[in-house]
């Protein structure tokens, strides 16, 4: 007679056969959509230099270049940018991230496109050097890593895209926790587990892909358990502040609100005098300004994005700053020294890049993104061979 305990697991154990093969094929390419265009995006910021150096590399120096141009960049950029693209209305200018480089210029998103133009300019030389529109669907080397961004983030389809990427990050978790699950040993050993963690050679195809589909999915399931919760948190934005926020204390960042007073207009003010007041709040060299918002007469306050030493996002930073006209502080977002809750908000972005755990991590997430691929080919294979037996 059979025992009811065993034959409820092993019911259980079809239904989570079930549940992981048909998710899988159903959810499949969309994992791996997101898997081949992640492993480029690791590396995002060196190819898009490498496809664009006019733009993203060092620029050799200027010979009609005078201290009084490369102390007021930002002055000299807005200039060059009115004359070479007039009518058009700045909204947020980039720092190079390698010295020497064109700043970049980032227009608001426009209403009916939903892109956003770049210029570059060169601000030392005063050369305006060309523009893309960001979120435009093309693949020439100016587009080719922002539309892969797109991509990968939104499905080239706004928030509707991001919310189904946020559920394909959700369905990866389960996924790599169902298949932990299926695999684990009954009766857990040295050797049970050197069975399930290799691959045996000299097997049948099903048996070698078989062996393949579980020992890569345990190898990376560690990987897969980090890189589905973040990308699921960072979809799910505002849902995972307020999980966290239940749990640890969280500071807001608060909203800008209109000046009882209103200011100069945007072009009117000395903005390259305010990054030095931004990085002059802290220690003499621990800090350097990223990106600028140019203020609006309506609000009488700029922000400013940069980036400490010691911060886990190495790009732009996650120190955020508020200054009026004068140069004062009116609000600060300090990564290094916040609640605790924002210090896993902070954390949450570098760590699904990989740049938060240094070249290793990198190489590992480039890596991993090739998994779905594989997970998804040898078990289409299974099932098919599957059925196959049964025909």
């Amino acid at each position: 007679m059979q025992n009811p305990a065993r034959a409820r697991r092993w019911n259980a154990r079809k239904l989570w056969v079930w549940l992981h093969r048909w998710v899988s094929l159903a959810a499949g390419l969309l994992l791996v959509l997101l898997g081949l265009s992640g492993s480029a995006l690791v590396w995002r910021a060196e190819l898009d230099a490498m496809l664009n150096p006019a733009w993203l590399q060092a620029r050799p120096a200027c010979a009609t270049a005078e201290t009084a141009q490369e102390a007021e960049p930002i002055r000299r950029v807005l200039q060059r940018l009115a004359e070479h693209a007039p009518g058009r209305k700045p909204a947020l200018i980039v720092a190079p991230a390698q010295p020497g480089a064109a700043y970049q210029v980032w227009e608001r998103r426009d209403p009916q496109t939903g892109w956003r133009r770049e210029h570059f300019i060169d601000a030392r030389c005063g050369l305006y050097l060309g523009h893309r529109d960001r979120g435009a669907v093309r693949w020439d080397a100016a587009h080719l890593m922002p539309t892969l961004f797109e991509l990968h983030r939104y499905l080239l389809s706004g928030d509707r895209g991001e919310t189904v990427v946020g559920i394909g990050g959700m369905l990866l978790l389960g996924l790599g926790l169902s298949g932990i699950w299926l695999a684990w040993p009954a009766r857990p050993s040295w050797r049970s587990w050197r069975q399930v963690l290799s691959v045996k050679t000299g097997a049948s195809a099903a048996r070698t892909w078989f062996d393949v589909h579980r020992a890569v999915g345990l190898w990376m399931a560690p990987v897969l358990i980090v890189l589905s919760l973040t990308g699921a948190a960072l979809a799910f934005g505002d849902s995972t502040r307020a999980l966290v926020g239940s749990v640890l204390p969280v500071q807001s960042w608060p909203k800008l609100k209109p000046s009882a007073q209103p200011a100069a207009a945007s072009t009117d003010w000395d903005y390259d005098t305010l990054t030095r007041a931004a990085e002059a709040q802290f220690p003499a060299g621990q800090a350097r300004w990223t990106r600028i918002t140019l203020a609006k007469a309506s609000e009488g306050q700029t922000e400013l994005r940069l980036l400490q030493q010691g911060e886990w996002r190495k790009d732009t930073g996650s120190t955020r700053l508020r200054l009026n006209l004068q140069g004062q502080p009116q609000a600060m977002h300090d990564p290094l020294h916040t609640a605790a809750g924002n210090q896993v908000l902070d954390f949450i972005y570098p760590l699904h890049k990989g740049e938060a755990l240094g070249l290793g991590a990198r190489l590992l997430w480039t890596l991993f993104g090739l998994v779905p691929a594989i997970l998804l080919g040898s078990g289409v294979f299974l099932w098919l061979r599957r059925r196959a037996a049964r025909a």
